[in-house]
Order: C-alpha cells, then structure tokens, then sequence
C-alpha cells in the first residue's frame, strides 16, 4: 500500500517526468529510495527513466528488483523485455514477454512485443501461434479491435506529446497567441492532458485574459483534482483579480496535496502578510525557503521583517538573498529600504545607486532614493529623483505622493496637493496620499476637508482590521450617547494625546454615563486632571467594559470642528497641587525663569528637521536675567558645564513636567509634546518652527488657534535655525519680566 506522503512524492515525481523534467523525476524517485528501499513505484520509474536515457543495464537491474519484490506486475517484464531487446538480448526479452503474458493473458503490448522478437529469431511457429492471440489477419474479434484502438491512442498521445512541445517553444519565444492556438489543439486531440490545461492558462493569464484563464483552470482541476501545479496557477490569477481568499485557499490545496510545493507557500505567504497575518507569513516563507532556498524567497521574508520592525533581521535576509544572486537589483532597493529605515541615510543611497547600475530602468529605487535624499535635505536631488521615477512609470502613484512630500517641504502647497491628487486617482486607496491631501487641506484651514482625508490613517495602522473589528466595539458617530460609557483612546504621539485630549468634556457633554480614557503609562496621571474624564487606563493593561469607542484625534472631524470652533478653553490640563515644592528646586532671584527643549524624539520620522543646536540655547544663556532649565529628557549629556540646569532626573512622568512647568516663567521649545503640554497649561510657550511645519500650525501666522498663550516662531528658508534665535533674543529682552524690558516686574 502506498502511503499518503509517498503517494505525494510519486506525484510530485510523475509531474517531471511528464514534463520531461527527467532528471528532477529520477532525483525525487531516489530520494523516495533512499528513505524507503523497497519503494517498487519509485524503482519502476527509475527503470523507466533508465530506459529512455539510455542506460538499459541500470533498467534492467531496476525492473528485476521490482520483479523480485512485486512479481505480479506484467508491465514490469513487458519493460524487462524492452530493455533487453534494445540490448540485442533477444532470448532474454522473449522470455520477459512470455512472462508478462503469463501474469497478464489479455495484454496486446507483450503479444506485440513478442511477435516482434519472435520474427527476429525467426521463430515461425511460435510466431503464428502469438499472430493468433493478439489479432492476426485470420482471427477477428474483441482482442484485436482493442489492440487496435490502443494503437490509435498511443499515436494520439505522441502527436498530442509533440504539439504540447512546440507550444512551449512558442510560448518561450514569447508567441503566446500561437501557443494558445496549439494547446487548442492538443485539447481537441487529447481532451484533459493536464500540463497542456495548465500551460493554455499560464498563456492566456500572461496575455491578460484572466477570466479565461479562471475558467481553464477550474476545469483542469476538476479532470485532475490532484494536479497541485493547477491549484496554486488558479491561485495566482485569483490573487491579481482580487480574490484574496479564494486564491488563499487555492494554495492550501496545493500544499494539502504536496506539502513539498514551495511556491504555494511562498504565494500564501504574500497574502497572509497582506492581512497583517506576518508571524504566519513570516512561517509559511521559511517553509518555501526550506524546501527550495531561492533569493527571492529570502528578500520577501526580508520585507516580512521589516513590517514586523525586526529590522536587523530584515537585513540579514535580504543580505542572504543578495549572497545567492548578486545582481538582484530588488533585494539590494529592499536592503537600501531597511537601512533607511534605521538612519543609515548615506548608506541606504548607496545601495538604490548599485540597484540602478544593475537596472538603470528601476523606478522604485529612484523614488526611494528621492525619500533618502530628502531626509539629508537635497530637496532638489531628491525632486529630480521622483521626476525620474514617474518618467520611467507614469502610473507609480508612491513617485507623486513622494514628490509632493518633497515640494510641501518647499512649502509648495498647491503644488503638492496637485500630485497627491494625482497619486490619489491613480490609486484610490493610496493611503499614504490621502493623508498628505488631509494634512495640505488643514494646513490651509480647511478643515473639513483635511480632517476626512486624516481619517485615512486607519487604512494603514489597522491593515486588515477595522476599527470595531479591533476592539469589538461600534465606533461612535457623535450621536447623543445616552448614558453609554465611550472609551476614548490615545494614538500616535504624547503631543497629540495632550492636544486632542482637549475634547473629552465635549463627549461628557453629548450624555455620556461614563467616559473612560486609554492612554500611555507617562501621560496617566496627568491626564486624570481632565474634566469629564471618570477613569484613566494604560494602553496594554486588560479595558474595563464599554459600549462605543473613539480615537482621539478623530473627533475634530466628528463633531465637525472649524478654525473658529476649535475647543481653546485654556487651561484643560492641570498641575497637581503640591507642584509648588518644585520651585525650591529653582532658582528665583528675580531672573526670568525659562524651560527649554531643542531636540524631538529621535525614533519620529521629522526628528531630524524638528530638532536644533543646543548651542542656539545656549546663546539664550547669555542674556542678563535668564535662567534656563532643561525639560529634555535625550541627550541632555551635552549639558556638562553649560550654563542650564538639567532637570532631567525630576521628570518621571507628565506629570511631573507639568508641576516643573507651572513653577516657570516661560517655556522655548521645538515642536514637542512638552510645547502642547504648557499651552494646555495655559503657561506661555514660544514654540520654534522649521520652514514647513507640521499641519497643526498652520501657514504665516505668529499665534495659534489651538493654543491662546502660544507663539510661533518660524524659519524664513529650510534649515535656518539661526534666523529664529535671533528672532527669540529680541522677544526674551523684551519680555515683561525681563529685568531691562520696559514692563519690567509685570508678567
């Protein structure tokens, strides 16, 4: 009895050799020997295949073996004979017929065989008695006419075996229509031959008749259910259609029907990971890796790694996919991608300038090395190259998308928003350019349009899951709530927690029985400070039940703020009430008190161009009657010695830079959380502002809607840090509490 997973290797064998694939047939029947020496299918088969090289002795010693372990397959000795005839052994072979024909009387092969070799021994006698078993002129009936439609069929098959041939020579040639054409008729002649089925669908995917295609498919695998090569085919059209499930399920066939098939786990691995299903993904690829370890393989488990932030592994798999095929000018993008990825800017151009001198045509290597070169801010070289990418694919939505993050940075607006546009009916699910398109329309003050378009951001975060599919629970609309207990949830940074968090008394308001916030563990404590808000929990500890629930940064577009409805109650936020301790901590004497911040966090993806030289503050120092304090919490070991008291090893929490902040004068930042957190203190807060700013403070304006006690300081060109100190000197001497300021003594 053949076992289930022998049955598969004998399968996955059968299709090579019917392929002609002789060689990867005989090495999988060895392997099947190899674990198993009495396999007779795999020995029957490598005779077979001996036979047809030629190697007749390495035959005959196979089908004696299976004669010896299985002596009552006549197509053995009938294969026996053959080979000894090929020998010139003509005794031997007659009486390998003889044989057959002992073990099966009703076989017109031998008879046939036999009479062949009996005439060329000249074995009259024996000859006509054979005449008249297998259907000689004198004898007629059922044995001859079957010998005779055996005959027709096996020349059928020969000629349908060399038509299949030359259609795979013309579809190699790139003739695809021509292979169609005689895959046709193949079909006719041999109706089911199922690799001319499956070439016909490979054909007719590749000149874009997909439906078509489908319906070959189907109908293959319906004459052979047990065909794997057509399941994981029918799988990949239907995963370019579309039919991501369907086309799942295709390659689990293949896979339940050889568990050896590469290809359909690497196939099922792309849609699992389109599904944010990446550990899955990441294990079906290292099981097509196992079983057939090729270079593109390695690099899309790369990519696997990278969506899962394993960067350094990332890496390491793309390198080994480049160490298999050096001139894989993907594999080496997708490393320049991850190096990128992890700030190593001038090494990732470098791997995108080797992907181009491999594949001078490459447009997505152009366009990543634009995103490259923008973050080194060569915003020309970086324009030219996605110039270069939408020249090379005029349909590459990413390319405009990118170019108008590009000349956004020029501050450029109309301009970007026309290739965000563009990038947007290209792809209309290109979430990366509606998102832009939002952040241009608030810029500009629109926002009802900006904050439909933010909403995209969800697409991305979620992938395959909505918003109520991830908590299990209905998303609120604004409707009254009736007594319901909403949970409101924190997202992407502390400064758009403190900032949106604003809005919690206005859902209180719409009749909520309770409202229940999810934050980070360093913003709780400062956050139960907020009116309306009955409880607040950390984002990963268990939720308490709830009815609806909202991100934050959601409800300007739900209850349909406008700049003039913007909710500016200030303060929102609150000091706790032994805050006052911390000013034994700081020094008074008369100076005007002033906390600084010059560097964002170094993981956000604008660290870089929201961060400045903390030797520009420095310079503040120097000014009579300031006193600077850090409210840093990186990099404050360039503080040594510097005239600026760290104050780094009070702040645990939030809550403890609010108390700080409450005791100060005046706070100077970049664009932080810590700017956010003293205006919703209602602390005055000068905040320092590079050439294109974030959305949130708008274009040309000194003050902001969002926050009354701030001010806005913004470079005049990209990078011009300097101009905008010399703009804050000005405003501190001038400052009320300024000893030299005119209002000297008044705050």
């Amino acid at each position: 009895m053949v076992q289930q997973a022998d049955n598969d290797w004998l399968k996955e064998a059968l299709s090579h050799y019917k392929a002609g694939r002789l060689d990867k047939a005989r090495a999988v029947y060895l392997a099947m020997l190899k674990q198993q020496p009495h396999q007779v299918e795999a020995m029957q088969m490598l005779g077979i295949i001996a036979y047809q090289t030629p190697e007749y002795d390495r035959a005959i010693n196979y089908f004696q073996q299976v004669i010896s372990i299985k002596p009552d397959w006549p197509e053995t000795y009938n294969n026996l004979g053959a080979s000894f005839w090929e020998q010139g052994k003509i005794e031997q072979a007659i009486a390998a017929y003889k044989q057959a024909i002992a073990v099966k009387p009703d076989y017109p092969d031998a008879y046939k065989n036999l009479a062949l070799a009996l005439e060329r021994q000249g074995k009259r006698l024996e000859l006509r008695e054979t005449h008249q078993q297998v259907g000689s002129p004198h004898q007629s009936g059922a044995t001859h006419e079957k010998l005779a439609a055996m005959r027709r069929q096996e020349k059928r098959y020969r000629e349908a075996s060399a038509h299949y041939q030359q259609a795979i020579s013309w579809y190699q040639k790139g003739e695809k229509d021509k292979a169609i054409a005689l895959c046709h008729q193949v079909l006719l002649a041999h109706p089911g031959h199922s690799e001319t089925m499956n070439l016909l669908g490979v054909c007719l995917q590749n000149t874009g008749k997909l439906a078509e295609a489908v319906s070959v498919y189907r109908e293959a695998i319906a004459l052979n259910p047990q065909d794997m090569s057509l399941h994981n085919n029918l799988g990949v059209i239907l995963c370019s259609l579309g039919h991501k499930e369907q086309a799942l399920a295709c390659y689990e066939k293949a896979i339940s029907i050889n568990p050896n098939c590469a290809d359909a786990y690497y196939n099922a691995a792309k849609i699992m990971e389109e599904q944010n299903r990446r550990k899955e993904a990441i294990a079906y690829c290292k099981k097509a890796i196992a079983i057939k370890p090729k270079a593109e393989f390695y690099n899309q488990l790369g990519i696997y790694y990278q969506g899962c932030e394993n960067l350094a592994e990332a890496a390491k798999q793309c390198e080994q996919a480049i160490a298999l095929k050096p001139n894989y000018p993907e594999a080496i993008c997708n490393l320049g991608m991850i190096l990128q990825e992890q700030g190593k800017i001038a090494e990732a151009i470098g791997q995108y300038r080797q992907a181009l001198a491999i594949k001078p045509d490459y447009p997505g290597a152009y366009d990543k090395m634009g995103t490259a070169l923008q973050e080194q801010g060569k915003l020309a070289e970086a324009i030219a190259c996605h110039q270069k990418a939408i020249a090379l694919k005029p349909d590459l939505a990413d390319a405009y998308s990118n170019l108008g993050v590009a000349v956004q940075e020029q501050l450029k607006i109309q301009e970007a928003i026309g290739y965000y546009r563009h990038a947007v009916a290209l792809n209309p699910d290109a979430v990366t350019a509606h998102l832009n398109l939002g952040m241009c329309s608030l810029l500009l003050q629109d926002f009802q349009q900006g904050f439909v378009e933010y909403e995209w951001r969800w697409r991305e975060w979620t992938k395959s899951q909505t918003l109520e599919e991830r908590l299990g629970k209905p998303l609120w609309d604004g409707s009254p709530l009736a007594g319901k207990t909403i949970l409101l949830h924190t997202e992407q940074g502390y400064g758009d927690a403190i900032q949106f968090v604003r809005y919690a008394p206005l859902v209180a308001q719409r009749g909520a029985g309770k409202v229940i916030l999810e934050t980070y563990r360093a913003l709780r404590r400062l956050l139960t400070t907020v009116s309306g808000v009955q409880e607040v929990v950390v984002k990963g500890e268990p939720l308490p039940a709830f009815d609806v629930q909202v991100p934050l940064m959601s409800l300007p577009h739900i209850l349909g703020t406008t700049i003039e409805t913007i909710p500016a109650r200030i303060p929102y936020l609150y000091e706790e009430k032994d805050a006052v301790k911390y000013s034994e901590l700081l020094r008074t004497e008369g100076e005007v008190k002033v906390g600084i911040v010059w560097a964002s966090d170094p993981k956000g993806a604008t660290a870089s161009k929201r961060s400045c030289p903390v030797s520009l503050f420095l310079e503040l120092s120097q000014i009579p009657g300031i006193s600077l304090y850090s409210l840093q919490k990186e990099h404050t070991d360039i503080l040594d010695g510097a005239p600026i008291q760290d104050l780094r090893e009070l702040l645990h929490d939030f809550a403890d830079t609010a108390a700080v902040i409450s005791q100060l004068d005046l706070v100077i930042s970049v664009d932080t959380a810590v700017a956010h957190l003293a205006g919703a203190l209602g602390k005055p807060v000068w905040v320092l502002l590079p050439f294109s700013p974030d959305w949130r403070w708008l274009l040309d304006r000194s003050d902001s809607p969002w926050y009354p006690t701030m001010r806005l300081f913004r470079q005049a060109k990209l990078g011009d840090w300097p101009s905008v100190f010399a703009q804050v000197k000005a405003a501190l001497t001038a400052h009320p509490a300024h000893p030299g300021s005119p209002g000297s003594g008044e705050l």
